[in-house]
């Protein structure tokens, strides 16, 4: 779903996808001033707001044939069939899956279909803001009401030919019957529709929505830019981030769904490209620990910009135990780096250098030993009993019985506790190399000491469903 901000006439579309909003919006001349997505910024609060509705069953199969066949519309972006093999069963499916996501944060072939068949009184959607309701079944006399209270021209309302309904029906069984009646049963109720395809109403435009019970997700409000087309480079960068005292509970509540993806290591001049292409690493995490990253990307290109900031240092002061699980160590030395190069003191700038130094030493030598060292058999063979001689007065450190790195951890802790926000940072990153397959990791094992204990990836995402289950 989409709100579109009309700038002639001055309107606020709330278009729910697959209700004939294509037609309506170039009827009315087209002019875009904003798209935002999940929200309607306070600053339009006051123009008329519209939406058109239509019979779940009858929207859910026009966007389920277009998935499947495509809508043969010359120039649309959904031409060609998207899904040729898509199911009414497996439609449903991703309705079902709470780690599919629908916000257009992200694009994929199943967050797509989730977005065009989300219910329609789904808080994302935003129907309860509208004020003016239109409805498809009725939609040229509905139509004509608006344009007169906007005061504006009434046009002849066109729509597409439908793909022929008897050939591209999908095949419903039962089971599907009864799934799709209930996810879609607050639509009923609301939209006063009846699962026979009737509506009491000829005309919805009087006819009052029951407001969801369940909150508007606040995220999409507090971080508008994000959930929005707006395209923003750095010298309006405080404008890519939500206000420095926004209250941070709804980034923590707030799921990221999807599974995690590669990292992305490049760059985007457009802020809001780079922290998109960011958002697949945190699949499964929480919007604040995504934040965190973006606040990061900022402050590394101007350090000065005081919203990036005032957020940084809120999120590791506030919430850092909150999210530490969720960060990566790439995301955990990107925060040490920042705490190196701009803590607010003395202190912090050195135990953030310390996390630093840790974990790149590590990762040089373990690129050194990908790069250009052959494949070792493990556990090894032969194992150095004594040291040896390296350079300049160093020697090797003693394998079995060496305390170098127990001592190394100990030094870390106590300077750690000089300083509570970035010690957490150091302890983090020092108990990461030590799980990691690293070569903290494999001096330990080659000592005898026991396995850090690790939570399984099975009790991990079982606990990640427990959490989305509750929002």
């Amino acid at each position: 779903m989409t709100n579109f901000i009309l700038r002639d006439p001055k309107v606020v579309f709330v278009h729910l996808p697959k209700t004939g909003g294509k037609t309506v919006r170039s009827a009315l001349g087209d002019s875009v001033e904003n798209r935002f997505f999940g929200h309607i910024p306070d600053e339009y609060a006051q123009l008329l707001r519209f939406a058109i509705i239509r019979d779940p069953k009858t929207r859910f199969l026009s966007a389920f044939r277009m998935f499947k066949y495509g809508n043969a519309l010359d120039g649309d972006g959904y031409a060609e069939p998207r899904w040729p093999d898509l199911t009414i069963s497996t439609a449903l499916d991703v309705l079902d899956d709470p780690w599919i996501g629908f916000d257009r944060s992200h694009r994929t072939l199943t967050w797509n279909l989730k977005h065009h068949i989300l219910p329609q009184t789904h808080p994302f959607n935003c129907l309860a803001e509208a004020q003016h309701i239109l409805r498809f079944e009725n939609l040229q006399a509905d139509f004509d009401q608006l344009c007169a209270q906007l005061d504006v021209p009434s046009k002849v309302i066109e729509l597409p030919e439908p793909i022929n309904q008897q050939q591209n029906e999908g095949v419903w069984g039962t089971e599907d019957e009864a799934r799709f009646l209930k996810i879609f049963q607050q639509d009923y109720k609301a939209l006063d529709y009846s699962p026979d395809g009737q509506s009491s109403r000829a005309s919805a435009t009087s006819a009052t929505v029951i407001k969801p019970a369940r909150a508007l997700p606040t995220v999409y409000k507090l971080w508008s830019a994000y959930f929005s087309d707006r395209s923003i480079l750095m010298d309006a960068a405080t404008e890519a981030l939500p206000k420095a005292d926004c209250p941070l509970e709804p980034f923590v509540d707030e799921i990221i769904p999807g599974q995690p993806e590669r990292t992305w290591a490049r760059r985007a001049d457009d802020l809001m490209v780079h922290f998109h292409k960011l958002q697949p690493e945190f699949a499964g995490a929480s919007r604040l620990a995504h934040l965190l990253a973006c606040t990061i990307v900022v402050l590394r290109r101007d350090p000065k910009c005081k919203t990036a900031a005032t957020l940084f240092w809120r999120i590791l002061d506030e919430q850092f135990d909150v999210i530490r699980s969720e960060l990566s160590l790439r995301w955990l030395v990107s925060i040490a780096d920042t705490l190196a190069d701009f803590g607010r003191d003395t202190e912090e700038r050195a135990i953030g250098l310390s996390a630093s130094i840790f974990a790149n030493t590590s990762k040089l030598y373990e690129s050194e030993r990908m790069v250009f060292l052959p494949k070792r058999p493990w556990p090894p063979k032969k194992r150095m009993a004594r040291g040896g001689a390296l350079f300049d007065g160093l020697i090797t450190y003693w394998t079995e019985k060496g305390d170098l790195i127990t001592n190394m951890i100990k030094r870390s802790a106590k300077i750690a506790d000089l300083s509570p926000t970035a010690g957490k940072v150091l302890m983090e990153v020092v108990e990461r190399l030590q799980k990691g397959p690293t070569v903290y990791r494999r001096f330990a094992l080659i000592r005898g000491q026991p396995p850090v204990p690790l939570l399984r990836k099975e009790d991990r995402e079982e606990m990640r469903r427990m959490m989305m289950s509750k929002l």
